[in-house]
């Protein structure tokens, strides 16, 4: 029976060029499953693999929504699902890859969302009150969820009154109760490196970013969504932090600062959600020298396991 491969661990860290490698190695196609990697035109901003980095491996659900869409988890478990089906039934290896960690639970666990359904004009009634009074409101009707989720993200907060509207549950309720894998044929690798050399890294990435032109990225996307700062597409590390910077409410040395700081924040939280999320994972840690040879013994692993 052929495995599902799902490569997990926090940005930065490698996962896209393991992935390239076991796809290779194992006749596979790639499912992305990082949320903002769904949007077109924030291709910078996401560090999105290109094409000449893919090596000709077939890639899903990249750039499927444009920047002024919307996409929810119960969307991508639906798709994602279906891709995967796909692929086993002609013999291919799915290869589940990505930094999102509820997109990846979602697919891989019984999750159930109770209704895909929205309700007409759901969010109008929210729109008199700040993120912080949104927030308030979801602290108080589901505080485990309202932990979760930054008080600015408004997008999130409101789809979690949505779920208590439209279920009667508590969405950590329902995540709660649904924590089964409902594939018997996973293999998932962690792959993750030492803190300071995770941190120098992201710190370098982001530099990098900006000089292929991350600014003006994202301040095309911020005029797409008709300056709304709250689109989903723009919750992408620099999406608020240039934002702020082009309203004039920080600096652009206090912008880079800030890129980086959240982008390392991002990355404990990723490690903390996978160690924590899911089970039967194994562990590899590299120190970007020795990647090429921690590859080859994620290789062997899955070789023996298969």
């Amino acid at each position: 029976m052929n495995k599902i491969i799902v490569i997990v661990g926090p940005t930065a860290s490698g996962k896209t060029d393991l992935s390239i490698k076991i796809a290779k190695e194992f006749n596979g196609e790639c499912i992305n499953s990082d949320s903002t990697q769904i949007f077109k035109g924030t291709d910078i901003a996401t560090n999105k693999i290109t094409n000449e980095e893919m090596q000709g491996v077939k890639h899903h659900l990249l750039s499927t929504k444009n920047v002024n869409e919307s996409y929810s988890v119960a969307d991508f478990q639906s798709d994602a699902r279906k891709i995967i089906d796909n692929l086993l039934e002609n013999n291919k290896t799915p290869i589940i890859v990505g930094g999102t960690g509820l997109y990846v639970n979602a697919v891989l666990m019984d999750y159930n969302f109770s209704s895909n359904d929205h309700i007409e004009n759901y969010e109008k009634q929210f729109e008199n009150l700040s993120n912080e009074e949104i927030w308030k409101l979801l602290k108080e009707k589901d505080e485990l969820e309202a932990q979760k989720i930054h008080p600015n993200n408004r997008y999130r907060v409101i789809r979690a009154l949505e779920i208590i509207e439209l279920s009667g549950f508590k969405k950590s309720k329902i995540i709660e109760d649904n924590k089964r894998y409902i594939y018997k044929n996973l293999l998932i690798i962690g792959i993750s490196s030492q803190r300071e050399k995770l941190y120098s890294k992201i710190n370098n990435r982001v530099l990098s970013l900006v000089e292929k032109g991350l600014f003006k990225e994202i301040e095309l996307a911020y005029k797409a969504n008709n300056f709304n700062k709250n689109a989903q597409s723009l919750k992408c590390i620099g999406g608020p932090e240039i934002i702020s910077f082009l309203e004039k409410e920080i600096t652009y040395e206090e912008c880079i600062e800030l890129m980086q700081k959240n982008n390392r924040h991002y990355a404990r939280r990723q490690l903390t959600w996978f160690k924590n999320q899911l089970s039967n994972v194994k562990w590899f840690e590299h120190n970007y020298e020795d990647f090429d040879y921690i590859s080859s013994q994620i290789i062997e692993y899955i070789k023996s396991n298969i």
